[in-house]
């Protein structure tokens, strides 16, 4: 997960993930992903990634949900 001046993982371009930033900017998580191959320095998913689990999973990895509005 990049920082919020750096680039994806984003959901949509407008969410990122919300945990710290510890290698290159990304997360503890997002950075073994990126090392693993499964995203670039961009933080942009594989296309070699075809499970749709694991790419949800770091697509949303630290994205934090809003909260419901109030009744």
């Amino acid at each position: 997960s990049r920082s919020a001046s750096g680039g994806a993982p984003a959901c949509g371009g407008v969410q990122r993930c919300g945990d710290p930033a510890e290698h290159l900017g990304f997360c503890r998580f997002h950075y073994e992903c990126y090392r693993n191959g499964e995203i670039d320095n961009r933080g942009v998913i594989s296309e070699r990634i075809g499970d749709q689990d694991r790419r949800r999973t770091i697509n949303f990895h630290g994205v934090r949900s809003a909260d419901p509005p109030a009744a």
